[in-house]
């Protein structure tokens, strides 16, 4: 049998040569991002003087606040967010049971949801067809504290960051809803 030269790899078992399956770590990227993290935080304070808050900022807050109230009242439940997802094309509504009583609509799977977006377009819960409507919807008993998910279908990525919609379940509407 004929052996060939490899080089720099010595030869294993056999006579087959042997190779270092590890790549040597990247010692300079950890410094260059420890860098860019130290420098950009000190430049971004010295900017804004220190307990400054803008108006614009405090609005909001308070709205999102009074929605949460509301919706907690109305439905039972807490909207933990409203955020795009799927690169933009679903929008996921996460939110959490505070009393199963209420909330029960919202988990049935007889009404079906939606969107309302403040022009008067529609968005309704995305289906698979193997899987079915991407919702949580109601096995036995609600649990409380617990997470529930529902999907809706964003084509051609209507809606977008900031957009204000409303959530539709049955005779149910919250509204000022803001996606992330």
């Amino acid at each position: 049998m004929k052996r060939q030269d490899h080089g720099a790899t010595a030869p294993g078992p056999g006579g087959y040569p042997v190779r270092s399956c590890r790549r040597p770590a990247p010692v300079r990227a950890w410094i260059v991002a420890a860098t860019l993290l130290l420098s950009s935080g000190p430049a971004a304070s010295a900017d804004a003087p220190a307990g400054a808050t803008t108006q614009g900022a405090a609005q909001p807050a308070a709205a999102t606040a009074a929605v949460a109230q509301n919706t907690e009242q109305q439905l039972g439940v807490h909207i933990r967010a409203v955020q795009l997802s799927a690169a933009g094309f679903m929008l996921d509504i996460r939110y959490r049971v505070l009393d199963a009583a209420k909330a029960a609509p919202l988990l049935n799977r007889k009404l079906a949801p939606y969107l309302q977006d403040s022009n008067g377009a529609r968005l309704g819960v995305a289906a698979s067809p193997k899987i079915g409507p991407l919702r949580s919807s109601r096995n036995g008993t609600i649990e409380l504290d617990r997470d529930y998910s529902i999907l809706f279908g964003n084509p051609g990525r209507y809606l977008r960051h900031g957009s204000k919609v409303a959530l539709v379940i049955g005779e149910q509407k919250i509204e000022n809803l803001t996606v992330e």
